[in-house]
């Protein structure tokens, strides 16, 4: 039978033990949203004729968050659970009680990919930051860019049953290196837009085989002042929207054969550039520190929940870090 677990914000006596500085280390993390709006939107995983599961819905995608930080599977999520007294805080889990099961984990997982709601939930932690003024969306530029991720399953080898093992909803990405070399990855692309303080605020995860371009108006946002991008982005199409608009155009251009840059248009690359190499943080964060350089599930739908996750923790964590050293800034007013 399981054992009861509280909710409740004060979970901890003060004694020495329970208060060594380590179990504040999340505290910035804690303090930066209200985190009730966040299980309002998780509360429309389950309808009436739905099992709730066994532990708050808060708790379960706090959970998620310390996996994608810790680089954690579920069945070691589960395990950390159990022994580590700062997870049991940020969780809201009772001091001594039960935790979630890897396979609950799983489960709730499963949940957010079937209603694909890591979209909404990264809008929600937006907008409170957004609030907060940690994330400035008056005169905001967004810088666009997208990475190839090798599929967990990318042989041609077949499983017990005969089947193929490869995943199928991934696709071949072919891109030259600096040095001209093709490089082919088996897998999928996760294309981020990002504003200079590298805060993603539009994701989407497509198979290896969509260019780079075609994710393009996904991640437009509309009134951004200016759009940032590589050469992959360049086009008149690209012009005549950003023209429309009124988004100033920092797209990189590419020369063709017999018809190279010119001088003027390599130097407007370079200062582009600068800014441009922003928009790779996201993937640094994702693939050094995430260990997602790889998937970890097969399918489309599963991957873009797992990558949507790490961009709510990267967005949580950074804007825990500011509030941390800047405070929340006073909003400024023209006039």
């Amino acid at each position: 039978m399981q054992k009861s677990f509280s909710t409740q914000s004060n979970l901890f006596f003060s004694t020495a033990d329970l208060e060594h500085p380590i179990l504040h280390s999340l505290d910035d993390t804690e303090a930066l949203l209200e985190w009730s709006e966040i299980e309002t939107l998780l509360t429309s995983i389950y309808d009436s004729n739905t099992g709730r599961p066994s532990y708050p819905l808060l708790t379960l995608f706090r959970s998620l968050l310390l996996g994608v930080w810790y680089q954690l599977s579920d069945v070691q999520l589960a395990q950390c659970l159990y022994r580590d007294l700062l997870f049991r805080k940020f969780c809201r889990l009772e001091f001594g009680g039960d935790v979630p099961e890897a396979s609950t984990i799983g489960r709730f997982r499963t949940q957010l990919v079937e209603r694909d709601l890591w979209d909404r939930l990264l809008g929600e932690i937006n907008r409170q930051l957004e609030v907060k003024n940690i994330i400035m969306k008056e005169g905001r530029i967004n810088i666009i860019d997208a990475t190839p991720i090798e599929a967990v399953q990318s042989g041609a080898g077949k499983g017990k049953d005969g089947k193929p093992t490869k995943d199928p909803d991934a696709g071949w990405h072919v891109k030259n290196d600096s040095r001209g070399n093709k490089k082919s990855t088996y897998g999928f692309s996760v294309h981020t837009g990002v504003d200079e303080d590298g805060f993603i605020h539009r994701q989407s995860v497509t198979p290896g085989n969509v260019h780079d371009s075609q994710e393009r108006d996904t991640l437009l946002l509309g009134d951004e002042s200016a759009l940032y991008a590589d050469a992959a982005y360049s086009s008149q199409r690209t012009r005549d929207k950003l023209a429309k608009y009124g988004i100033d155009d920092q797209v990189q251009r590419k020369g063709y054969r017999g018809k190279p840059l010119s001088e003027e248009e390599q130097t407007r690359n370079k200062v582009i550039a600068l800014t441009r190499a922003g928009g790779e943080r996201p993937f640094a964060t994702y693939k050094r520190h995430y260990g997602l350089g790889r998937t970890r599930f097969m399918g489309l739908a599963k991957n873009a929940t797992v990558y949507g996750l790490a961009a709510m923790a990267a967005n949580i964590r950074k804007g825990a870090k500011f509030l941390t050293l800047y405070g929340i800034p006073e909003p400024s007013y023209a006039g």
